[in-house]
């Protein structure tokens, strides 16, 4: 019986052993986020290993009794920090490129060099802001039962690049404020003064004729057009529209001259057939004297 017991567990190890062969031994974690800052701004959180305290996943306020060592230039490539103690474990990490415009590249060494793991943290331009990929990939070694240890750093890791990306970008956008351009001026309008018009000659209005005598005062005159040349209507023979409830004023006709016929009434017209008074009436010529008139008493002599 415990000999079988013994070929059954033997077994079993075994097909572990052959399983954890066929596992993969690397690993490889990737997370991105998009930072609305200039590359060159991100650089100087990521460049600097004393300023991943204030973003990454792992400091001394995450792990209290943890040390933290810094060496080598503050800021690019050979910056160094190591940690040790507590529940972080021990392990190095160093710069090995830094770029403002690309980023970094780091070299991490984890249980005195037991596992040893090499990461990226790049930029990329996008839009308005610039995208931030984390990459860490690594290998386990060779032993078969490190191999099933794989899937569990693949998801714990993918964690912490997680909150550190998260973390980086809410500390690079609070920091950063942009340079926003004022507006330009609008220039106000020119005001264009228009020229004026040349100011036409004027035509001298044709004088009125003066009006008759015993027009009545006040009737209206009217002028000839200065543009047709028109003539102008004499006074006399302009008719006056009386108001309403008004007596129209009789028309004033001036006397004919010597030796013409006088106009005839307006409101008077001569029956058709029959001569006018003007021409009923024999023209005196002006040179024959007229009959003296009979005195009184030569007619009184006279015998009937």
């Amino acid at each position: 019986m415990l000999k079988k017991i013994l070929i059954a567990f033997a077994t079993l190890v075994g097909l572990l052993l052959v399983i954890g062969f066929a596992l993969p031994s690397k690993f490889r974690v990737e997370r991105s986020t998009i930072i609305q800052a200039p590359p060159e701004v991100i650089y100087g959180h990521v460049a600097n290993l004393e300023r991943w305290q204030e973003w990454g996943p792992w400091s001394a306020k995450k792990y209290p009794g943890s040390n933290w060592t810094y060496g080598g230039p503050q800021v690019g490539v050979g910056a160094v920090h190591s940690w040790s103690g507590g529940s972080v474990g021990n392990g190095t990490l160093s710069l090995t490129q830094a770029d403002p415009k690309t980023g970094v590249v780091y070299d991490m060494s984890v249980e005195h060099g037991r596992y040893l793991l090499h990461g990226s943290i790049s930029f990329t331009p996008e839009g308005q802001g610039t995208r931030v990929t984390w990459v860490d990939e690594g290998d386990v070694g060779a032993s078969p039962l490190a191999h099933y240890l794989v899937p569990l750093i693949r998801s714990r890791l993918g964690r912490y690049l997680e909150e550190g990306l998260a973390n980086l970008g809410k500390q690079v956008e609070a920091s950063f404020s942009p340079l926003v351009a004022e507006p330009e001026p609008t220039p106000e309008p020119v005001p264009v003064e228009q020229a004026e018009a040349p100011a036409q000659p004027s035509t001298p209005a044709p004088s009125a004729p003066p009006p008759a005598e015993g027009a009545q005062a006040g009737a209206p005159t009217v002028e000839g057009s200065p543009v047709t040349g028109s003539p102008a209507v004499p006074p006399a023979e302009v008719a006056h529209a009386p108001d309403a409830g008004e007596v129209a004023p009789p028309v004033v006709v001036p006397p004919a001259p010597e030796g013409e016929a006088a106009p005839s009434s307006p409101g008077t017209t001569a029956p058709s057939g029959e001569p006018t008074p003007a021409e009923a009436s024999p023209t005196v010529p002006a040179s024959t004297p007229a009959p003296a008139p009979a005195s009184s008493e030569g007619q009184a002599a006279s015998p009937t």
